[in-house]
């Protein structure tokens, strides 16, 4: 009887942890999806002359660069609220961003949208009901709301900080939960 009960609980447990997993899945298939989405249709209204390769993967060549240049130390969490703290500061200079613009030989404004990545969240929350509240997206959505009142680099960037603490080491691997911040970056100081 014991150990039916036993296998019974660890049957329950197992599916809820298959759960979560899934949804965590699906959220990010989903999110992906919607950041695609919207690049591709930012890409097909504007159409941002340039080499097709650099278009669609700006944010990385960016991120490149900002390590290049010293800016960004590392891929970590840490090492992004050490840039985001130095854009606060105005330490990254106006040069680097013709730097960079020069070497694609086109100008990616339009390819660093505020907000893009913020409304994919607002999908998946309000929308698909795919994330509730006590997730690690729906608390870095409303971090990054909260920043954005606050003006974004213009002021207390404290809420940025804890949004991105917010996102898992795993999925901050992925450049897809990075890009938000190189927004940010790219639109406020260029």
């Amino acid at each position: 009887m014991r150990s039916l009960l036993l296998i019974i609980i660890l049957i329950l447990f197992n599916a809820c942890i298959s759960t979560k997993n899934s949804t965590d899945q699906i959220a990010d298939e989903k999110f992906e999806l919607c950041s695609k989405i919207n690049r591709e249709r930012l890409i097909s209204e504007y159409g941002p002359k340039g080499k097709l390769e650099y278009i669609q993967n700006i944010h990385s060549l960016l991120e490149n660069s900002l390590i290049q240049e010293e800016y960004l130390n590392e891929i970590t969490k840490k090492g992004y609220a050490e840039l985001l703290n130095k854009a606060k500061l105005n330490l990254i200079k106006p040069e680097f961003f013709e730097k960079f613009k020069s070497e694609l030989g086109f100008d990616p404004n339009l390819l660093f949208p505020k907000g893009n990545h913020s409304r994919c969240y607002d999908y998946l929350i309000t929308n698909l009901n795919i994330i509730d509240e006590n997730s690690w997206q729906y608390k870095f959505r409303d971090g990054y709301w909260k920043s954005e009142a606050y003006g974004f680099l213009s002021s207390d960037i404290t809420e940025l900080i804890k949004g991105l603490n917010e996102i898992p080491d795993e999925k901050f691997q992925m450049i897809m939960y990075r890009k938000v911040f190189l927004n940010i970056i790219y639109v406020h100081l260029n």
